[in-house]
C-alpha cells in the first residue's frame, strides 16, 4: 500500500512554513474542521471564542488544564496566528485574533 493512499495515523504534524496543521493531506484553515488541531487546542480556541482577552492562568483554572497543557495549546494557536497573547503584569492573557474568529465561524 503507498504511503499517499494509507491512513497513517501518524502523518500530524504542524506545517510551520505555511503555518497550517495537516492531517493526513486536510490543512487546518478557514470552513475546516478542528479536527484538524490538537484536541487541547481546539479545547482553548472554543473556550476563547466570544470572550474578550483572557489571562492565561484564568483559563487554564477554567478549563482544569495544568500550565504544560495551556502553554502547549496556546503555542500551537498562536504558530497558526489564530490566537493573539500579550503579556500584563502578573500573567499573560490571550484571545483570538480576527484569524481565529474567522477560523471558528468557519466550523460552525
Amino acid at each position: 500500500m503507498s504511503r499517499d493512499h494509507s491512513a497513517d495515523p501518524f502523518s500530524t504534524f504542524l506545517n510551520a512554513t505555511n503555518r497550517q496543521v495537516s492531517v493526513g493531506h486536510r490543512p487546518a484553515g478557514p470552513g475546516r474542521s478542528t479536527d484538524a488541531l490538537p484536541p487541547l487546542a481546539t479545547l482553548v480556541l472554543r473556550a476563547l471564542h466570544g470572550r474578550p482577552r483572557t489571562p492565561v492562568g484564568e483559563l487554564r483554572a477554567e478549563l482544569g488544564l495544568t500550565t504544560l497543557q495551556i502553554a502547549e495549546a496556546v503555542a500551537v494557536l498562536q504558530r497558526l496566528e489564530l490566537v493573539e497573547v500579550t503579556p500584563t503584569d502578573a500573567d499573560e492573557a490571550v484571545q483570538l485574533s480576527d484569524a481565529g474568529r474567522d477560523f471558528l465561524e468557519g466550523t460552525r
